[in-house]
């Protein structure tokens, strides 16, 4: 198994999505970006701050 480098405030967020390549490499991808141009597809990690940043289910306190 690689190992990839953090994401930043991507590996906690409601809107990466992770796309692995046929090398086996994995980018992030950003889902906000399909309906905001704002947002890159693809962003330069590891991602520090966020305007769009939403913890994802799985990471929010209870």
């Amino acid at each position: 198994m690689t190992r990839r480098p953090a994401a930043g405030l991507c590996d906690r967020c409601h809107h990466q999505r992770l796309v692995p390549n046929t090398r086996g490499s994995v980018f992030s991808l950003c889902e906000r970006s399909r309906s905001d141009p704002a947002y890159p597809r693809y962003p330069r990690l590891p991602v520090r701050s966020c305007r769009g940043f939403e913890v994802r289910d799985d990471e929010a306190p209870r």
